[in-house]
């Protein structure tokens, strides 16, 4: 049987134990701060690398994978994401690639959680006009989406400036003439809705 220890040697033992106990009691406090913390830090730097993430690089996580989206014209589009421009991206749809500029996305739908590194050198400077003119120069039959009002221009893209191309309209008589008749129409690239063109891939 055990006896509590009396005297001035119990006092002191018991008072070695309280302090024990203390300082137990404040390590195991320090440790859930310094967790709190870390956690804390942990939180707020995944916050910062959050912010800094520009939509592009979501979408260039995301390459060769199927996407939706939907643009400012009211234009819904499903496939499959080919390319990321500086200002722009490709879909690929049946039978034909439609080029959408960031500026006119009004949602998406698919995108996974990765993220790649932003564009930089030859890519980064791939802004909208420079896809233009590879159709321009293959003289690719194309039509042109705006936004608002919502309306469509087919014909071929004859010149592409800063911030506008020139499109030559196709118009109904063209085939049964087989005449190039033709009228022009600038579009600003701030009006492109979208622009579809032919696959011609395959």
């Amino acid at each position: 049987m055990f006896h509590l220890i009396d005297g001035p040697i119990g006092r002191a033992y018991r008072e070695v134990m309280r302090w024990d106990a203390l300082f137990n009691d404040l390590e195991s406090q320090l440790r859930s701060a310094a967790d709190r913390q870390q956690e804390g830090e942990i939180r707020e730097r995944t916050r910062a690398e959050q912010s800094r993430l520009t939509l592009g690089q979501r979408l260039l996580g995301h390459l060769d994978r199927p996407l939706g989206l939907t643009t400012l014209g009211g234009r819904s589009l499903s496939g499959v994401l080919t390319t990321v421009g500086s200002t722009w991206i490709a879909v690929r749809l049946e039978g034909r690639t439609s080029i959408v500029p960031l500026s006119s996305l009004r949602s998406l739908r698919g995108l996974g959680r990765s993220v790649a590194a932003p564009l930089t050198g030859v890519g980064a400077r791939l802004g909208l006009g420079s896809a233009l003119r590879e159709l321009s120069r293959d003289r690719a039959q194309v039509a042109v989406w705006l936004a608002a009002p919502s309306s469509r221009y087919a014909g071929v893209i004859d010149r592409v400036g800063a911030d506008f191309l020139d499109l030559g309209l196709s118009l109904p008589s063209d085939e049964s003439r087989g005449l190039a008749a033709r009228d022009a129409l600038t579009v600003p690239f701030a009006a492109i809705d979208a622009l579809d063109a032919a696959d011609t891939s395959g």
